[in-house]
């Protein structure tokens, strides 16, 4: 039932997606990330690792200025660059006991039927805290009839140090 509830969220989400319709693909990639937010919950490394065009798929995250210098106020040699990959990141997600959930906001989809973008707003809950937020692009390639993300790349922002701009959408999950 939960995830029926989230793919027709998504679907909605997409249909008001200005010139973008419910293909067949934009339905492949609205799955995409359904299966990613679904396996990052409940900690299921096998169903990630189906999502990737190979094991260690790139991340790269970038600190906001303002995130970044949060940090080199006490360590001044800091660099905001986080260099990571598929494998790193669910594994990580597996090892905390802490439940683990990245939402997805504003998301749009484009795609020629071959190679795909999907960029959004995200935010990364651990426990009930939100960790980090920013915004986030996969790209993807079709093989056969799968969609395979080739790339994450990723803002990272602290919600302590710049105003987390979902916060009501949150509070009214809650509710």
């Amino acid at each position: 039932m939960k995830n029926i509830c989230l793919l027709i969220i998504l679907l909605f989400q997409l249909e008001s997606v200005v010139g973008q319709e419910r293909s067949p693909d934009m339905i492949s990639l609205n799955k995409v990330i359904i299966k990613f937010e679904e396996s990052i919950e409940e900690k299921d490394s096998i169903k990630f690792k189906e999502l990737f065009f190979h094991d260690k798929v790139p991340f790269i995250g970038i600190m906001s200025p303002e995130t970044e210098m949060s940090i080199k106020k006490n360590y001044p040699e800091f660099e905001g660059i986080a260099v990571s990959n598929s494998d790193k990141f669910i594994k990580e997600i597996c090892e905390t006991d802490k439940p683990q959930k990245e939402k997805f906001h504003n998301i749009e989809i484009s795609t020629d039927g071959t190679i795909a973008s999907i960029n959004f707003d995200y935010s990364f809950h651990s426990g009930e805290r939100i960790i980090q937020w920013g915004n986030e692009n996969w790209n993807l390639v079709k093989v056969g009839k799968d969609w395979l993300i080739t790339d994450v790349i990723y803002s990272i922002r602290f919600p302590g140090v710049e105003e987390f701009p979902y916060s009501q959408e949150i509070k009214n999950e809650k509710n």
